[in-house]
């Protein structure tokens, strides 16, 4: 189990520099089509998760170690015990569908997406078992935390776009 901990911190620490492989090899293998609904749809449920669960946690879920102070219970963090991960999931989801790789790739990059943010859950519950809850309250203030999510989404779409043209 500690291997599991120390995986978790590794890949928390890390997850960011670790989408970058599968975005470009995704982009490698992408066949987009104009029409793509689901997608649209799953991005946009992944970012308003992310937006909404940001209200309450801020620029704590930026950090690149799991030292939170408190667990959050109540918002999405009252329905959803990591909303923010939920929220990755659609974007992930609506970005692989967006692009179009072959069916063995899609499954591929989901699960390589479930295994490290599994890997990452059980390192984050060891420590939020241990730390007292607090119920907060909605900041549009934290929500400022997302323009980075928002931003890279951004980049993603003009890529797709630049990719669409060029078919």
């Amino acid at each position: 189990m500690e291997r599991i901990v120390m995986s978790g911190r590794f890949f928390y620490k890390y997850r960011g520099i670790i989408a970058l492989p599968a975005f470009l090899l995704l982009l490698y293998f992408s066949k987009p089509e104009s029409r793509q609904v689901l997608s649209h749809i799953l991005i946009i449920c992944g970012l308003l998760i992310r937006f909404w669960a940001s209200g309450y946690i801020g620029e704590k879920a930026r950090t690149k170690e799991l030292k939170a102070e408190y667990r959050i219970s109540n918002g999405p963090y009252g329905i959803l015990r990591h909303p923010l991960y939920i929220g990755n999931f659609f974007l992930v989801s609506g970005t692989v569908l967006l692009y179009n790789p072959p069916l063995w790739f899609k499954i591929i990059i989901i699960a390589i997406f479930l295994i490290e943010y599994t890997i990452i859950i059980i390192a984050e519950e060891t420590h939020l078992k241990r730390i007292p809850v607090r119920r907060l309250k909605f900041s549009f203030r934290n929500v400022k935390s997302e323009i980075q999510t928002f931003l890279v989404m951004a980049v993603i779409y003009l890529i797709y776009l630049w990719v669409l043209r060029r078919i």
